[in-house]
């Protein structure tokens, strides 16, 4: 009896990428501090998690984390008849509204990736579209509404937005390299740089 070669066999291959064992005799043993439960990956997909943005991971590239897992988040509390968004990035505007001090305004983190958006254990729904400015920080797809010769790319981007294709970019769950974030205390500074930036290059289009 000849034995498969585990090394090309893809059964073993494909469990192995899920344990993030980069090489053999390698394998990230569960941490319930750093890593999802099924429990908690079914809650932020179908209800929503109350959260603030200081207990978010914010990881470099910008992108927004709870443990292991990508998430969207929005407001919990909003005016009616105001435009709502949902965040894929701290982008100023979410840093804005949900300031690092206190109180912390409570956020609503879900992994659902259809609008409209489970709100905790409220029975409806809310319908919200991507904040531009987080694709604007994050310069997904080249979307700019500043530069003029791809503003009308990046309305259609905009409108036809999906975050079904944005996780293809950005993988939604599990995150590699969990020791990688962005300390809190730089947080300010970066945001602040992007929006610098932005202005600069603003000026230099006109």
């Amino acid at each position: 009896m000849q034995l498969p070669d585990f090394d090309q066999f893809e059964p073993l291959l494909e469990l192995r990428r899920q344990m993030d064992a980069r090489k053999l005799g390698h394998f990230e043993l569960f941490d319930p501090a750093l890593h999802l439960t099924g429990e908690e990956r079914s809650r932020l997909e179908n209800q929503g998690m109350a959260i603030t943005l200081s207990q978010l991971r914010i990881l470099p590239d910008m992108t927004l984390a709870v443990k292991n897992g990508r998430v969207v988040v929005f407001e919990q509390m909003y005016e009616k008849g105001k435009k709502q968004h949902f965040h894929v990035a701290l982008c100023p505007k979410l840093e804005m509204s949900a300031d690092f001090g206190s109180p912390q305004v409570p956020l609503v983190a879900t992994t659902c990736l259809h609008s409209p958006f489970p709100v905790l254990n409220h029975q409806k729904r809310r319908s919200l579209s991507v904040c531009p400015d987080c694709l604007a920080m994050l310069g997904y797809k080249g979307f700019s509404l500043t530069r003029n010769r791809r503003i009308r790319y990046s309305e259609q981007l905009l409108r036809y937005f999906e975050l079904t294709d944005f996780f293809k970019v950005y993988t939604l769950y599990p995150i590699r390299n969990l020791t990688l974030s962005v300390k809190k205390e730089l947080l300010r500074e970066t945001v602040n740089e992007s929006a610098s930036g932005r202005r600069r290059r603003r000026v230099s289009d006109q």
